[in-house]
């Protein structure tokens, strides 16, 4: 999980639930299991095919996901904050015998890796991409009063974040004749908007940085108060991954210009 990489080793911990859920809430696994109740297909998990006919709870969803780990989850209930020494993953000298040996990437993917070496910059690979044209990249940030947007209908913290401000460096707004607060038209080979500029020394020269998930569904949403729609810069018709199909989604070049 997203937790794992802020402790020295993996572990796995058991705590019951405090609180039943109430009224209409679900666990992740129910909206799965209902949907394959009502399609008619499988779940399966190493401890077999989970039952979709609502008898399944929380504590069975783990016995069937961790029923071949090297503790059953049985014990691992039983024995609650116990730190289990012999069981730790040891490494030991490789068989001298042995011939396998690891893969170091798929086919495609060493194959990727050979055209991304050949690239001066991931933009080359977007549709009417012109370094002339487009001189500065868009990046993303992180913002001090919410997380990307959310947070915004808590009123204490809309009144001191309102946008996602396009941050920029101080000498490219002075060369460019833009003021703090002053309102910046971005443009990408694929797509344009307007945002707020805002001036700041941790920037690059010829890098804007904005967080996303703002912005609204129309083109003339009021960028002040609710902020810029970064993801009409980015496009999926080219520069796509070639394996997961992701589009780009940093260091997108664009043009910036005084609205």
């Amino acid at each position: 999980t997203v937790m794992d990489r802020r402790f020295a080793a993996p572990y796995i911990s058991y705590t019951p639930a405090v609180l039943q859920p109430d009224g209409d809430m679900l666990s992740e696994w129910e909206v799965f299991a209902g949907i394959a109740q009502r399609l008619g297909t499988r779940l399966p998990l190493p401890g077999g095919d989970l039952p979709v006919d609502g008898s399944a709870n929380d504590d069975m969803v783990l016995d069937y996901s961790f029923a071949k780990g090297r503790m059953p989850m049985s014990e691992i209930r039983e024995k609650r904050s116990t730190i289990h020494e012999e069981l730790a993953v040891k490494v030991v000298a490789a068989d001298p015998d042995a011939s396998a040996r690891f893969a170091v990437a798929p086919a495609d993917v060493v194959e990727e890796l050979a055209v991304v070496l050949t690239e001066q910059t991931g933009a080359e690979v977007l549709a009417g991409f012109d370094a002339a044209k487009f001189p500065f990249r868009l990046i993303s940030r992180r913002l001090k009063y919410v997380l990307n947007s959310l947070g915004r209908e808590i009123p204490g913290l809309a009144r001191v974040g309102t946008t996602n401000a396009a941050y920029m460096n101080l000498d490219d707004m002075k060369e460019l004749d833009i003021a703090d607060g002053d309102l910046v038209r971005i443009t990408s080979p694929s797509g344009r908007v307007v945002g707020v500029a805002e001036g700041s020394d941790t920037i690059k020269r010829g890098v804007i940085s904005m967080s996303h998930s703002w912005g609204g569904a129309t083109t003339d949403e009021d960028v002040r108060n609710q902020g810029t729609p970064t993801n009409r810069l980015c496009t999926i018709d080219s520069g796509y991954d070639p394996i997961n199909g992701m589009a780009i989604q940093s260091a997108i070049p664009v043009a910036v210009v005084k609205a």
